[in-house]
């Protein structure tokens, strides 16, 4: 672990010099939260609203197409990975990570080694295990951790290639911005068509 670490310690200067791209649907090293472990690449917005009875359920934070930006070729294990799920401050969440997965920081901070086989282009890191009283329209997000010390990627989330040393790379949300909802429990979450080059623009809002 401590050489996944020094990894990604190493190569964090090397993706921050990576210029920003956008996030789109089906696009590189992008991470969700959706009602299946299998959301569709070509419509990820279908399963990024969940209209479940009030009560328990789970949802789940995928990686779609993780991506080693150094080889230029697609990750067939994922090696590690690093965000925090906001979620609703009422609800009873209980987020569990992969089977393989280690995480080194106190949930909803997730800073993970693991070694997750994807499949398909994607692959499921965080079951979250939910449990509410209504069905009041909720959002969760995904930002990065919590302290800043502690990032991997200034201000950033990140994923890595277990079968390349761990190399690093920058990963985005799926909705392409800290300030935007990944998942809306009884509530949308909408294709922003605006998009630019050189900045990442929300996909959903």
């Amino acid at each position: 672990m401590r050489k996944m670490l020094f990894a990604l310690t190493a190569l964090a200067a090397l993706a921050l010099l990576a210029p920003n791209t956008i996030v789109a649907q089906g696009a590189n090293n992008q991470v969700g939260i959706y009602t299946t472990e299998t959301p569709d690449l070509a419509d990820l917005t279908a399963s990024a609203r969940g209209d479940f009875p009030a009560g328990q359920f789970t949802i789940y934070a995928v990686v779609t197409n993780p991506y080693n930006v150094i080889l230029d070729q697609p990750i067939t294990n994922l090696g590690g990975f690093e965000f925090r799920i906001e979620w609703p401050a009422a609800w009873f969440i209980t987020a569990v990570v992969h089977p393989s997965a280690t995480n080194f920081q106190t949930p909803p901070d997730f800073l993970c080694g693991s070694n997750i086989p994807v499949v398909g282009g994607q692959c499921t890191v965080i079951s979250v295990e939910c449990g509410t009283f209504d069905t009041n329209p909720e959002f969760f997000y995904l930002t990065p951790i919590s302290d800043p010390i502690k990032q991997t990627i200034k201000g950033g989330i990140a994923l890595t290639d277990y079968d390349d040393n761990f190399s690093l790379a920058q990963m985005y949300t799926a909705s392409g911005d800290f300030a935007q909802p990944v998942f809306g429990f009884h509530a949308d979450v909408v294709p922003n068509e605006d998009e630019s080059w050189g900045g990442v623009k929300a996909l959903f809002r």
